[in-house]
């Protein structure tokens, strides 16, 4: 984990650090083994919910007091659902919708939940922080989520699957308008695709505008000069 002026990344997931403590609740869809989770509760003591369809990687989570884990494939439907099979090695993942030209080897059927119904399952009146990483099932699970769930969560960090899939950009770009309308700054800090993205929902985390201004100008193009300068390292090495 690292941090720069008030923003820190885990995993590659980018959020406002600041806010984060011993009475917050993160919530992390796609938890794979845990690492998110218990990297965060380990630095700010937080509550954390861990949610992970593969149930090879559920296996994995450790649970504590503060970190609970849950067996859902998290998306737009309640119920059951068709789980694609990708990685079955070191790294279980897998995925409720199709993934581009992304080779899946078998498939399960695993516990399926929306957004709304996992919020008022772990009863949950505001979510601090909400990491998604669900392999494209997040247009879905941002499609059929209620509008009042949204506007409980303080802060979105997202990878969305457009470097997949780009077919993803259009449903992307209405996902981004839509939280922008309900008052969520975004910031997206990849430079060709939607990797990670951060929604900042401003009623509940007001932000600076010069704090903004450094994060969407310095902290993002800081890093896209960084990877072009490991790349250009590691070519001449």
């Amino acid at each position: 984990m690292h941090t720069r002026s008030g923003l820190a990344c885990v995993s590659g997931h980018t959020f406002v650090a600041d806010p984060l403590g011993e009475d917050s609740l993160v919530v992390d869809l796609g938890g794979a083994a845990g690492d998110f989770a218990e990297t965060v509760n380990s630095w700010a003591g937080c509550r954390c919910h861990v949610v992970e369809a593969a149930p090879e990687n559920v296996a994995l989570i450790r649970e504590t007091a503060l970190v609970t884990k849950h067996h859902y494939a998290v998306g737009g439907v309640d119920g059951t659902a068709r789980f694609a099979i990708a990685g079955q090695d070191s790294f279980h993942w897998g995925s409720v919708t199709a993934l581009g030209d992304v080779p899946f080897t078998g498939e399960i059927e695993v516990p399926a939940i929306t957004l709304d119904s996992l919020l008022r399952r772990v009863g949950a009146d505001r979510v601090d922080l909400l990491k998604v990483d669900i392999e494209g099932a997040e247009l879905a699970m941002f499609d059929t989520a209620g509008d009042d769930t949204l506007r409980r969560v303080a802060q979105i960090t997202v990878e969305f699957h457009d470097f997949l899939d780009p077919a993803f950009k259009p449903a992307i770009e209405r996902i981004k308008r839509r939280l922008a309308g309900l008052g969520f700054k975004v910031l997206v800090l990849t430079r060709r695709h939607h990797g990670d993205v951060l929604f900042v929902n401003q009623a509940l985390v007001p932000v600076p505008a010069w704090r903004w201004w450094y994060w969407s100008v310095v902290v993002r193009y800081g890093r896209g000069l960084r990877r072009i300068a490991g790349r250009m390292f590691q070519s001449a090495a």
